[in-house]
């Protein structure tokens, strides 16, 4: 059964790149700039204008391509172990991209540094010269402990500043550093690396609400996750993989009633509205994309998740002290052979190296924007292509009074032209009146076309179902927000 997005069941229901460079001396990606914050006046409407606001564009960003890592259609876990493979004792690749465990998060970051640099220390000789390709926090970490044992690190960044993906924004009119890159913690290993560096942690806790567009609170219920569940039991015992779509359609587990239930919803609703929040804001990817076997990999917000309130990328400068690093570098080609390695840059410049570690993310691989002579081998070449980036974009919007009542932490709504998958309330641990919009998967080409008005207009619209009258009594002046750069 053919599925188009959302209109996968049954009829019932009408419902997070660049180009390859083929030459062989291509020209260096450049940084896309950062969506600025231009004074503008926006709309008076119910819900108030945010006082300051900030917001991520990471597909865009040429160094990234995408937010994390995915396991689509075709991927394994074994995708992720074959990539982390040595190459020729010479060439190493690391990042949350070759973590099986903890794939997408700070954490598999964390962990794949110190696996590659284990791997280097158990082939390289005292004092040879590493190259490491990627400032952030997978590159960092393996600097730091190369360092350590004597070896002479270089760290080679695209960008002008190191954290790769953590991008922390310490600006005005925020009561505490801005995360547009990871912002959460949801798995130990990290725990450590944030005490010795003095970052800050607030606990959150997994309440979810959502509501109709018109405020009615649809209560609690397990028919999305249910019907997930039971497509991917049917897709693990299939001979080939298959998508989740797929597999929730062969399976009959979309076959839901479209009779609407509390609040209009019906069984039918709620499953497309778990996709298009949960699932969606979770993998940055459709359900028409992800492996239902392998996919569903990573850990979202549950009880005791880690909110970084203290600056995540001190994590990263610390690791490269006293480590030579290389802003504004952009890696176009790798050479390695038996007696050695180089690296050469968009500048035309070369660089010798023993063995290079290269940690940028999968987007970056699979772009084809740094060439690798010889070639790739076949099944390190093959693992970069069955590996997927989702997409997922943060709006940070900071009021100056609370409008919303509700004590939830993920606020949604069920509404299928909604450009922002679900909120993260952060007055309930923080005392600040602060919401993150997460847009995912085919959501986030939309929102990045749009300029910061439009933005804006759009997200304070699906804030509307969440609007305390009670909180607002008069309606809100016309303001300039002001904030980081996304």
């Amino acid at each position: 059964m053919a599925i188009a997005r959302r209109t996968f069941l049954a009829g019932a229901v009408s419902a997070l790149s660049l180009s390859a460079l083929a030459a062989c001396t291509p020209d260096a990606p450049r940084p896309v700039p950062s969506p600025s914050i231009t004074p503008t006046e926006l709309p008076t409407g119910p819900v108030p204008n945010p006082a300051a606001f900030a917001r991520s564009a990471w597909a865009d960003d040429p160094f990234s391509l995408g937010s994390f890592s995915t396991t689509p259609v075709g991927a394994t876990p074994a995708s992720r172990t074959t990539l982390r493979d040595t190459v020729g004792d010479r060439l190493f690749f690391a990042g949350e991209a070759t973590s099986t465990e903890f794939p997408g998060t700070v954490v598999g970051a964390a962990a794949s540094g110190e696996s590659v640099a284990a791997r280097v220390a158990a082939v390289a000789e005292p004092e040879e010269r590493i190259g490491i390709v990627g400032a952030g926090l997978a590159g960092a970490t393996a600097a730091r402990i190369l360092a350590e044992q004597g070896f002479e690190v270089v760290v080679i960044e695209a960008r002008d500043r190191v954290g790769g993906r953590i991008d922390t924004r310490d600006d005005d009119g925020w009561p505490f550093p801005v995360e547009l890159g990871s912002a959460s913690v949801s798995a130990d290993g990290l725990e450590e690396l944030l005490r010795i560096n003095d970052v800050g942690t607030i606990t959150l806790d997994a309440t979810l609400e959502a509501r109709t567009a018109s405020g009615l609170v649809v209560p609690p219920s397990a028919v999305g996750p249910d019907a997930v569940a039971r497509a991917v039991a049917w897709a693990k015992a299939q001979p080939t993989d298959t998508s989740l779509a797929s597999a929730l359609s062969a399976s009959g587990a979309e076959m839901l009633p479209p009779e609407p239930g509390a609040q209009g919803v019906s069984p039918a609703d709620e499953l497309v509205h778990y996709l298009e929040t949960t699932v969606a804001s979770r993998y940055g990817s459709s359900p028409f994309e992800l492996s239902a076997s392998y996919g569903l990999d990573r850990t979202g917000l549950v009880d005791g998740t880690a909110l970084v309130v203290g600056g995540l990328d001190t994590v990263v400068t610390a690791s490269l002290d006293d480590v030579d690093v290389l802003l504004s570098s952009t890696v176009i080609r790798i050479s390695y052979n038996d007696a050695g390695a180089s690296v050469r840059l968009g500048t035309g410049e070369s660089l010798s190296m023993d063995r290079v570690v290269v940690t940028v993310p999968i987007g970056v691989l699979k772009a084809g924007t740094i060439e690798f002579s010889p070639e790739l081998p076949g099944p390190t070449a093959a693992a970069i292509e069955e590996l997927g980036m989702g997409s997922l974009e943060q709006l940070w919007l900071r009021f100056d009074e609370p409008f919303w009542s509700t004590e939830a932490t993920v606020l949604s709504v069920f509404d299928e032209t909604s450009e922002i998958a679900e909120w993260i309330n952060l007055l309930p641990a923080t005392g600040q009146p602060i919401l993150i919009g997460l847009t995912a998967a085919d959501d986030v080409p939309v929102v990045l076309k749009q300029n910061d008005q439009e933005f804006l207009q759009a997200a304070l619209q699906t804030l509307e179902p969440y609007l305390d009258p009670a909180l607002v009594s008069t309606p809100s002046p016309t303001t300039t927000p002001t904030g980081g750069d996304g």
